[in-house]
């Protein structure tokens, strides 16, 4: 399924991330090298952090003259495995005949992600995000219901300013709190009602600034975790929403999206960030009914703050810790590059640098494909003198220029891990075969795949190995489809109904015919029967 979603997808789908912000995963698969065009690394234009968490998905009817649907989705959660309490706005919409004014800023963040790029951006993916943002621009949102206008906010782009309406009374939600932010956001309510953050960022606030609310609180502890354990596959539990209410007179305003109540986000503005800000009445979302018993206040506890004074940092381990993000910075905009040199039957995969990258209090630095297990790292400290160094010999299907890095301080043995999205020069041409060549390896492999290509969405063998995580490929696939689902049936829907498809069962049988490996994939009776539907192809389009 992963195999034929990345191969329809590659030249409709963009993600763009932080340049130093993809997290290294936890175990190795080959059909990461396919998401290299897919992720586009940005940087942040006043160097803080790409930070926006924003979905914009275009949806099209085949063969019809009505205008696309546009969903624009405004989270406070990462495409991660975080388990964490967030927040999220759908909108949808068609684009129509006049300007939506409140959709202005976010028009112009996606006409400037293809400029953000640290990479060299595709003709494709350039026109992707101009079309969006121009549709967009003329789109009139759907809006959920009892709330009366939406208007999006883009912080730290075009020296824009966002301040937050003047109110009578404010709920500050979030996860990462500081004690300026806090000052400031008071300065436009007559009464900060509450303010829910993390008890280690409450911590570290000056005892001044609890003044500022009448009511502090964090995530109860059952909200915290899930039967009280913390689940150590996914990232974190716990509070990462980010939101801001806000009352005047009958109306209420909630803004929700990216921004923290950090100086950083809020104050300096070097973060892009995106907010989304909705009207209604205080009597359908108020902050009373937000707080109240039978909605959020039951996940809610007061926070009590310890008797002793703010929590003293390891002025060391805070040195170590900035090293750290320094050196991720460093390392994302070196101009690094995957060198590949084939001989025959392995690549020699080499990175280079254009000049000796400099890592100050960084002892030991390692790096390795994430196509492959980290047993496979490499150490890259040969980097900071300006020489290249070599990552291994690899077949073709793991060669990627997604590289994972391993950093480790001087003092305090702190380490951090990151993946960078790298240029890469002389890759295989036969990369991409070579992966789908593993993936269909067998006739029940073929048999599969082509009933993914003809839409059969459950997938019609379940694969008992684990041959793409990092397993010995010993498993076996073994039919689940064989008596309701048969090839046949769905051949001829796809003739009837869909002939496109049948396209790319031609060029897959095509492929296997022109190499000779039919024998072991292909089955002599499905040939029989492809013959007959390949002559009525061409009976139809003559």
């Amino acid at each position: 399924k992963l195999l034929e979603a990345l191969r329809r997808l590659a030249n409709r789908f963009s993600i763009y991330v932080d340049h130093t912000g993809i997290k290294v995963p936890s175990a190795k698969n080959l059909l990461f090298g396919m998401l290299e065009s897919i992720m586009i690394p940005v940087k942040a234009p006043k160097d803080g952090v790409f930070h926006p968490k924003l979905w914009v998905l275009r949806f099209v009817q085949p063969d019809m003259e009505e205008p696309p649907l546009i969903r624009v989705l405004v989270l406070s959660r990462n495409i991660t495995y975080d388990r964490s309490w967030d927040i999220s706005l759908q909108l949808e919409g068609n684009p129509g005949r006049y300007i939506n004014a409140g959709n202005k800023e976010l028009v112009e963040l996606l006409q400037a992600l293809p400029s953000m790029s640290t990479q060299q951006v595709s003709g494709t993916q350039k026109r992707q995000a101009e079309q969006l943002a121009e549709e967009i621009r003329k789109t009139q949102w759907e809006l959920p219901e009892n709330f009366e206008s939406v208007y999006f906010s883009v912080l730290g782009h075009k020296r824009r300013v966002w301040k937050p309406p003047a109110s009578n009374r404010m709920v500050v939600i979030s996860p990462f709190i500081t004690d300026s932010a806090i000052d400031w956001l008071r300065g436009f309510t007559d009464e900060m009602v509450a303010v829910v953050s993390r008890p280690d960022e409450l911590g570290n606030l000056q005892p001044d600034t609890f003044a500022h609310a009448s009511n502090w609180y964090t995530l109860d502890e059952s909200a915290e975790s899930e039967d009280g354990e913390v689940t150590e596959e996914h990232d974190t539990l716990g509070l990462h929403a980010k939101a801001y209410v806000f009352e005047k007179g009958w109306d209420t305003t909630l803004v929700i999206g990216s921004a923290n109540a950090t100086s950083a986000a809020l104050l300096e503005r070097k973060n892009i960030e995106i907010l989304a800000e909705l009207v209604t009445k205080k009597k359908k979302h108020g902050i009373d009914k937000l707080l109240d018993k039978n909605e959020l206040g039951q996940l809610l506890t007061p926070y009590t703050r310890p008797e002793e004074s703010i929590v003293v940092k390891d002025e060391e381990e805070v040195a170590a810790q900035k090293s750290l993000d320094e050196a991720k910075t460093l390392l994302a905009v070196a101009e690094l590059k995957v060198v590949c040199q084939g001989d025959g039957n392995t690549w020699q995969l080499s990175l280079t640098a254009s000049e000796p990258v400099t890592l100050p209090g960084i002892s030991s630095i390692k790096a390795w494909p994430i196509t492959v297990s980290d047993n496979r790292a490499e150490d890259i400290s040969a980097l900071t003198n300006g020489n290249n160094v070599v990552l291994g010999k690899y077949a073709a299907e793991s060669v990627t220029g997604l590289i994972a890095f391993v950093l480790e301080t001087k003092i305090k043995n702190l380490s951090a891990r990151m993946v960078l999205n790298l240029p890469v020069e002389g890759l295989p041409e036969n990369r991409d075969e070579a992966i789908f060549k593993l993936v269909v390896n067998n006739r029940e492999g073929f048999l599969r795949y082509l009933l993914l290509l003809l839409g059969e969405t459950e997938g019609s063998f379940i694969y008992t190995g684990n041959l793409l995580n990092g397993g010995n490929g010993n498993g076996g696939w073994r039919p689940a489809f064989s008596d309701d689902k048969p090839l046949l049936e769905e051949l001829v829907r796809a003739f009837s109904r869909h002939p496109e498809k049948l396209k790319d069962v031609k060029a897959i049988v095509s492929r296997f015919l022109k190499e000779n490996t039919t024998s072991n994939i292909i089955p002599e009776d499905f040939l029989k029967v492809w013959d007959v539907f390949e002559q009525a192809m061409k009976e139809v389009e003559s």
